[in-house]
């Protein structure tokens, strides 16, 4: 790798990399299937407790669950608005 190298990397179109990465992964979501969701988000998990072995803290989990609570009840009014 030169100088010419590096000059020509940061001369990139970058808007239309980044373009072409917002098409792929809206494909990509559309087209997932729930195991491999899961499995993407397991991954997602673990590398986190890699970096930070001590993640998800006690304030977070119950952070964490209280969002869960909230969108339940949420979701469970919405069906219920909607059935009448």
């Amino acid at each position: 790798m030169n100088r010419s190298d590096i000059l020509a990397f940061a001369k990139r179109a970058w808007s239309v990399a980044e373009a072409e990465k917002t098409a792929f992964w809206a494909m990509r979501k559309r087209r997932i299937q729930t195991a491999e969701a899961v499995r993407l988000g397991d991954e997602l998990r673990r590398h986190a407790r890699l970096l930070h072995p001590e993640w998800p803290d006690a304030a977070e989990r119950a952070e964490d669950l209280a969002v869960h609570i909230r969108v339940s009840e949420a979701l469970r009014a919405a069906a219920t608005h909607r059935a009448r």
